[in-house]
């Protein structure tokens, strides 16, 4: 498994690119903040703000695994703009208000480590797992480089698929409310 940048797509393949992460995004991860946008505004806030740190991983032209990192200063920026996205657009502070386990994601992270913000793994092409865990463990460190000691990720406590990959893959518990765990993994 290669994992290719978005920076290093052509330009026509990084338009056609961001509407599919969209659409991935929307699909698997329903309870993410971006299911709140269009894609106009996802596509300013998100890859903006963030295509340095957004990964895929092709099968035949398809996107078979995508996996984005958040560092602490692209995730303020993103607040800032969820928030003035909800006072313009007051009708979707209702969807927002109405589901208060929304309010408990902010779990204070541990210092130095990066954020894996999403990993979607769709499967298009059996990969065993030992594979397939080497090859994201091996874009972790590349990323992080000497910056960080590790990542860490957020999830539901009812996501027992993120769960189940972060247990296997070595991560350990470093947070958890009733709604979500924070979960890392130290590399350097």
């Amino acid at each position: 498994m290669n994992f290719i940048n978005f920076l290093k797509l052509k330009k026509k393949n990084r338009n056609q690119c961001k509407k599919k992460i969209y659409k991935l995004i929307i699909k698997y991860l329903n309870s993410s903040i971006f299911s709140f946008y269009n894609f106009r505004e996802f596509e300013r806030i998100y890859f903006n703000k963030n295509k340095q740190y957004i990964y895929i991983h092709f099968i035949e032209k398809k996107i078979n695994c995508f996996i984005t990192y958040l560092p602490i200063e692209n995730e303020k920026i993103l607040k800032k703009n969820f928030f003035k996205y909800l006072i313009k657009n007051p009708f979707r502070v209702m969807f927002f208000v109405i589901n208060p386990i929304n309010f408990f994601k902010n779990i204070n992270p541990p210092k130095n480590y990066l954020q894996l913000f999403h990993l979607i793994n769709l499967n298009l092409k059996y990969v065993d797992r030992k594979t397939k865990y080497e090859a994201i463990n091996k874009l972790h460190k590349k990323v992080i480089k000497d910056q960080y000691k590790g990542v860490y990720a957020i999830y539901k406590n009812t996501n027992l698929i993120a769960k189940k990959y972060y247990f296997n893959n070595g991560y350990k518990l470093f947070r958890k409310n009733f709604f979500y765990s924070l979960a890392t993994k130290k590399l350097n």
